[in-house]
This record gives C-alpha cells, sequence and structure tokens, in this order.
C-alpha cells in the first residue's frame, strides 16, 4: 500500500525510442536489418509505487523489453525521460544500477562455466560491495531464493527453474529499491515458474520493492494480483488493476454441447448471425461463446431457443485473461485505425 505524499520509484514521462537503420560506413561493424526507422516506444508514461507490481504485458514487439532497456540505462531514448528513485536513467546510469535489481531475459547473462558463488561474487563487486558484506549477501540471498548449499555447483549443473532462481539472486543481491524482470519465467516449468511467482511476490511485499515484470504467461499475472499495464505498438493500451478489466472488457462466457455436429453448426450459424460475441467451435459438438459485456446467458438461450432438445449441457465461466486482452487490442486498434 502507498503513503500517502510517498515518492514513486519509477517515473517514465513521455518515453520514446526510434531504431534507425545504421549508416552506411557501420555495416561492416553493426549486425541490423532495419531499412526503415522503426518506433519502439511511442510516448508511454507511467509510475510505479514502493511495494507495487506492475505487470506489463503485450505482443512481441509493443515495446516491453525496450521500456526495461531505457529504465536501467543500457538504451538511450530517442526524447522523453525515466527516472529510478529520483536518478535520471541517461544522465545517472551508474546510480540508478546501484538501485535496480535487473533481471534480463537472456539465460546467457549468467557465467555458465562458473559456480553459483561465483556468479553473485561478480555482480557483487560490480556493485562495489566489500568482502564481508558480500559474503553475507552471498549466503543470505541463496537461503532467500532456495538455492542454499547450490554454492559451489557451476551454473551447468542447474535445472532451468534453478537458473531462474539464480538470476533472481543477484538481482536481489545488493538490496535494491526496484526490480526489473524481463520474463523472468520464461524457460521455467510450470511447477518452479509458479513457486518463482510467489516467491517474487512475497519479497516485493516484505521488503517494499517497486516491480515492474513482464511475462507470456498470463496466469502468472493473476497469481501476482497486480497492476496491469498493457502495451501494444509502443503506447499504453490500458493501465488499471485486473478486476477494472474484467468489468471493461470481459462479458460473460458459456460452453454449450450439443447433440450432434449438425445442430452445433446450425447453432453456431445462429449465434454469429445475433452478433453475440466471439464464437468458437471445440471438437465436433461444442461452442464457447465470449459474449459482449451487453449481452446475458438469457439472450444466448433466446437465439437457441428453437434448439433446446439439441443441447446436452450448458456451462458459465469466467473469460480467462487472454481473452479479454485480445478485446482490449480489438478495440483499441478499431480506435486508432
Amino acid at each position: 500500500m502507498t503513503t500517502v505524499g510517498e515518492r514513486a520509484s519509477i517515473v517514465v514521462s513521455d518515453l520514446v525510442k526510434v531504431y534507425d537503420p545504421s549508416p552506411a560506413w557501420m555495416k561492416f561493424l553493426v549486425r541490423s536489418n532495419l531499412k526503415h526507422s522503426v518506433t519502439a516506444v511511442g510516448g508511454i508514461s507511467f509510475e510505479v509505487q514502493p511495494g507495487e507490481i506492475c505487470a506489463v504485458l503485450g505482443p512481441n514487439g509493443a515495446g516491453k523489453t525496450t521500456t526495461f532497456r531505457c529504465l536501467v540505462g543500457l538504451t538511450t531514448p530517442t526524447t522523453g525521460r525515466c527516472e529510478v528513485m529520483g536518478y535520471d536513467s541517461e544522465s545517472e546510469a551508474v546510480s540508478v544500477r546501484k538501485e535496480v535489481g535487473w533481471m534480463p531475459a537472456e539465460e546467457r547473462a549468467l557465467l555458465m562455466r562458473h559456480s553459483v558463488d561465483d556468479n553473485l561474487r561478480f555482480h557483487g563487486q560490480m556493485q562495489g560491495m566489500d568482502k564481508d558484506a558480500l559474503d553475507r549477501a552471498i549466503a543470505e540471498t541463496l537461503e532467500l531464493v532456495g538455492l542454499d548449499g547450490w554454492g559451489s555447483s557451476t551454473c551447468f549443473a542447474l535445472s532451468s527453474g534453478m537458473k531462474a532462481r539464480l538470476q533472481l539472486a543477484r538481482a536481489l543481491l545488493h538490496k535494491p529499491n526496484v526490480l526489473i524482470l524481463d520474463e523472468p519465467t520464461g524457460a521455467v516449468d510450470p511447477v518452479a515458474s509458479h513457486e518463482l511467482v510467489h516467491l517474487i511476490r512475497d519479497i516485493v511485499s516484505e521488503r517494499r520493492i517497486a516491480a515492474l515484470i513482464s511475462s507470456h504467461r498470463l496466469e502468472e499475472i493473476e497469481t501476482l494480483h497486480s497492476r496491469v499495464l498493457l502495451l501494444d505498438g509502443g503506447r499504453v493500451r490500458y493501465d488499471g488493476n485486473l478486476t477494472d478489466l474484467r468489468e471493461k472488457y470481459a462479458g460473460p462466457r458459456m460452453s454449450i454441447d450439443f447433440r450432434n455436429p449438425q445442430a452445433a453448426a446450425d447453432g453456431a450459424q445462429a449465434l454469429k448471425v445475433a452478433q453475440i460475441g466471439v464464437v468458437s467451435q471445440t471438437g465436433d459438438t461444442g461452442l464457447v461463446c465470449e459474449l459482449k459485456p451487453d449481452v446475458a446467458h438469457a439472450d444466448v438461450l433466446r437465439i437457441l431457443e428453437h434448439q433446446t432438445e439439441d443441447i446436452v449441457a450448458l456451462q458459465e465461466s469466467d473469460t480467462p485473461l487472454h481473452s479479454i486482452l485480445a478485446n482490449v487490442y480489438r478495440e483499441t486498434g478499431e480506435a486508432t485505425s
């Protein structure tokens, strides 16, 4: 919970990042297929408070990673400004990196031939930690992420889930005030992913860290109970909580099983003509109806009143998050086209 008058840990103001093609003389030095300028981020603004988790969602190319890289000082904005704990990410990048725990999506960020301890020690030395403080921090952090006893193991010996925990440990080692996690569970199995997400949520709450997390696993976002920032085409399409997102974009959902394929086909045709929402077929005899917010289950039954004898089962359920996001992108795309 944010305290009244508390300063935001992360502030992004009118951020724009345009990637231009490399000049001809650099073609031999830089591998790039760009032939035209590409706007990766098109003027976004948001803030994240201490103790708040903000989940950044969007399709590939939405601008998530570019925004993160601008925040940690790895990419220079074309225009606009990024601040972390009051420091400017462009002109005060060294100070920013002391405040940020950065977990990139690439596993290659680890020193794979070195031990777990060596990976953390190298990072701590880069942060300017003295030996005694670093030794204590390594032991405490490995215990925190569930890797105590693995300090002498090389990264090659770790499972994908343990490598993700090591990357999280490295991000937490210097006790940052901000966590920026780019696809933290991207290469992790579902069980390890579930455990890691709960661990991140608990650490953020206990330490009152401001956290930005990107993920393609939508079930993780629901587990985090976080604020959601939807990006698409380098712009913010939605900024708020999941409850409000559902109320605004999610209608009722109904699954219908018919007695035979012909009845299912007839039902699908009737519902599509009525334009009640998105109707999709599951198997030979099933339909899933993702209804518009102003359409009730009773409206579906009224449309199918002549087929009631062909209906075997009906089930009402919540609209899954991926369908809600599709509705958001569809609506905002139509509004901006």
